[in-house]
C-alpha cells in the first residue's frame, strides 16, 4: 500500500530539484553532475536542513550559498 507524500515533502522535493537545475545552469554542469557535486560536498544536506529559510531567498543567493558550502567541504567550483 502506497502512502501519499505530504504537501511539505512535495514542496521540498520540487524546490531541491529546481535548485539543482539552476545550479547546473549557473555553473555549466550537466544536471546529474550538479546533483552529484551538491550531494558529495554537502549542498543537498544543507538545502534539506535549511529549506524553511532558503526557499524564501532568490535562486541566485541560494546557488551562491551552496557554492560556499561546497567549497568549504572540498568542492572545486
Amino acid at each position: 500500500m502506497e502512502k501519499a507524500l505530504s504537501r511539505e515533502t512535495k514542496n521540498r522535493i520540487g524546490y531541491i530539484n529546481f535548485i539543482i537545475l539552476r545550479f547546473a545552469r549557473g555553473f555549466k554542469l550537466l544536471i546529474p553532475d550538479s546533483f552529484r557535486y551538491l550531494d558529495k560536498y554537502g549542498g543537498l544536506d544543507f538545502l534539506y536542513k535549511n529549506y524553511e529559510y532558503e526557499h524564501t531567498q532568490s535562486e541566485h543567493n541560494t546557488c551562491m550559498t551552496l557554492l560556499r558550502i561546497c567549497r568549504n567541504n572540498g568542492g572545486w567550483l
